[in-house]
């Protein structure tokens, strides 16, 4: 009987501590985390939960919480567990670190053991007046804010309920040098379509890893809606669609494989690397 108390009190230990370190695991101020190697040793926690632990998680640490995994998992994420507004702001999310932070959506390959992406990253709302004077990407709005990335990848099965899905991979990404040379010649390309004022005529099969998509919620036939288009410099008769600089999928694939070190494979037009 006395064994079996000391085994059941180790538990609850064992459990009480486990539980209050995942409370602690919440970021309730990130204005409060110094450095990088701070915000990863946090961030690290959400490697292996489902977004159902990182809610329950996030209930204990505000009991006002109405963080919900019904929602989209950018918010929970962000909202929930980094306690940051989602916003379009050109800055960074964290500021003072200088550092944006992006959820990835994954998927298996048809079922196998292989993984890619599920879709594009987005980067953030193209500002056709200003890329217009820029002459290299570091001028840019979309390399101040992204030059640091902390890319949270959970894995989107639509077999599961959402509350399912398994956050994979949790690692801060930077936009070094090596990086700049493979997507610069795409920035160039969309820079020069401005200030030739044909901005209305980028599209994206003109680009190989760096490109613009649709970012509204407009409709593209209503050239009065000022939530699907806006005005271009050097052109005032052609009306321009809203969109965000974003990074094609194959280049998405080949950044992630690359960061973990993994091989690219490829079959068709799909490229993919091992899951484990």
């Amino acid at each position: 009987m006395q064994r079996e108390n000391w085994v059941s009190g180790n538990f609850r230990k064992e459990f009480k501590e486990r539980f209050l370190w995942e409370i602690m695991a919440i970021i309730k101020n990130i204005s409060k985390i110094k450095t990088e190697q701070e915000l990863m040793e946090k961030a690290g926690w959400l490697r292996g939960k489902t977004l159902f632990q990182v809610e329950e998680a996030i209930k204990e640490s505000d009991k006002t919480s109405r963080v919900k995994t019904k929602g989209n998992v950018g918010y929970v994420i962000e909202k929930g567990f980094f306690g940051i507004k989602i916003n379009s702001e050109a800055k960074p999310d964290i500021e003072h670190l200088g550092i944006e932070i992006k959820t990835c959506p994954l998927k298996h390959v048809r079922g196998s053991k292989y993984l890619n992406v599920k879709e594009p990253l987005s980067l953030g709302i193209i500002n056709y007046k200003e890329e217009v004077n820029n002459h290299k990407i570091e001028e840019s709005k979309l390399y101040k804010k992204n030059k640091k990335i902390l890319i949270v990848c959970y894995i989107h099965d639509g077999g599961v309920d959402r509350s399912n899905y398994i956050i994979k991979y949790v690692f801060i990404w930077n936009m070094n040098d090596e990086v700049i040379k493979e997507i610069e010649p795409d920035y160039l390309k969309i820079v020069k379509k401005i200030q030739d004022g044909e901005a209305h005529e980028i599209h994206q099969p003109q680009h190989k890893n760096l490109t613009l998509c649709p970012k509204h919620g407009g409709h593209k036939k209503n050239l009065k809606c000022t939530r699907w288009c806006t005005t271009q410099p050097n052109n005032r008769d052609e009306k321009v669609e809203i969109k965000a600089f974003r990074f094609k999928n194959k280049y998405m694939n080949f950044l992630i494989a690359r960061h973990l070190g993994k091989k690219l494979l490829q079959k068709g037009n799909s490229t993919f690397w091992e899951e484990n």
